[in-house]
């Protein structure tokens, strides 16, 4: 596993990249999350188990704090209990990934938008 610095300190690779997706997914920027992802994909196939386990929960995190919705994020959840697995099937088709983050937000907000099946 190859590091990176960051602050005078190394980090692991990975562990950069998910501060990295992170930010994406915080800034709504959801098509360069899925690029990025994609890319590290290809450049890293062994490491991307680790970005997949992450992903939902970085996800979650962004929507919750975004929307508030912490009741209905739980409704959706239950009514949607593959919707972690649906993400990560998704995460390295940029546009794809979009689609389903926006649907899930939708969602908690209220609209009746289902991500793609």
């Amino acid at each position: 596993m190859t590091s990176v610095e960051t602050s005078g300190a190394k980090k692991p690779e990975v562990v950069g990249f998910i501060e990295t997706l992170t930010a994406l997914i915080g800034e709504d920027r959801f098509t360069a999350a899925g690029a990025a992802m994609a890319d590290f994909a290809k450049a890293h196939p062994g490491l991307m188990f680790f970005v997949l386990e992450a992903l939902p929960a970085k996800v979650s995190d962004h929507l919750l704090r975004k929307t508030g919705a912490a009741s209905r994020f739980t409704t959706y959840t239950l009514r949607h209990p593959t919707w972690a697995m649906e993400l990560r099937r998704v995460a390295t088709a940029p546009e794809d990934f979009a689609r389903q983050v926006e649907a899930i937000e939708a969602a908690l907000r209220g609209s009746a938008v289902e991500p793609a099946a």
